[in-house]
């Protein structure tokens, strides 16, 4: 059963990278060609017509515009990179050619392909939303999800780990300076317990957004480690969940084309 889940959230993993793909294709049909809008006054007038749709404080000023799509580029390179990367690893090379990759090593791929789907959809939700201050403030994310105008989420259903004692003492008090330390905020792990500890499902895309952030630093920050995501089951669903950014943005960048 578990072999047949996997197989169809890979499946839908394609889909999701084809219709980024797609999407980036449409809007760069825009933008292109490259550095054009450095040279010709028309092409920032209709760029900024565009982006006006997430921010009215977008301007054609050449340094403005060549900034924004630089942001909105980069961002989905990296999530389209993340989406792509269908079985992931990471591990030592010469390791794998010996003896195959490990389930540690494909675990840690799983969670390292949401850090970097996380770190495209922020940078190119932060260009598309003019907002290119350090740090991203929670409410331009809501807002960005909110102009998307997505369809109904397919609900998250919490994963049922055999034990859950390990996983209440991770996010534990006795952990806290720790995590604290590790830069792992009170949100996260008050986002990560309701879902995981709690186990209530998420159910819209802002809830989706704040677990992959919360699921993101914890590893990013080393808080989170394979053999926990491998002990409470969070393999499947670190994968839906960067496919969910990867869909948030597709449907963003719809609404430039």
């Amino acid at each position: 059963m578990e072999n047949s889940t996997s197989k169809k959230i890979i499946e839908h993993s394609t889909e999701v990278a084809e219709n980024l793909r797609s999407a980036w294709s449409d809007v760069w049909n825009i933008f292109e060609p490259d550095n054009s809008w450095k040279y010709d006054q028309s092409k920032r007038a209709l760029i900024k017509q565009k982006l006006v749709y997430f921010s009215e404080k977008h301007s054609e000023d050449v340094e403005h515009i060549d900034k924004a799509i630089k942001a909105i580029t980069r961002g989905v390179a990296l999530t389209q990179a993340a989406v792509d990367w269908k079985h992931p690893t990471i591990g030592d090379e010469s390791c794998y050619r010996k003896k195959g990759r490990t389930t540690h090593e494909k675990l840690r791929g799983v969670q390292w392909r949401l850090v970097i789907a996380y770190s495209g959809f922020e940078i190119a939700a932060k260009g598309l939303m003019n907002h290119f201050e350090r740090g991203t403030k929670p409410e331009i994310i809501q807002d960005f999800i909110h102009k998307c105008n997505l369809p109904s989420y397919q609900k998250l259903e919490p994963p049922t780990p055999k034990e859950k004692s390990n996983l209440e003492k991770w996010l534990s008090k006795e952990d806290e300076a720790i995590a604290e330390f590790l830069g792992v905020t009170s949100g996260d792990q008050t986002n990560i317990n309701q879902w995981l500890v709690k186990s209530q499902a998420v159910c819209d895309w802002e809830e989706a957004f704040k677990l992959a952030k919360a699921l993101r630093n914890t590893t990013a920050h080393g808080f989170l480690q394979p053999t926990k995501v491998g002990k409470w089951k969070l393999k499947n669903s670190l994968r839906i969940l960067a496919d969910n950014l990867a869909e948030i943005m597709t449907y963003g960048l719809r609404k430039l084309v």
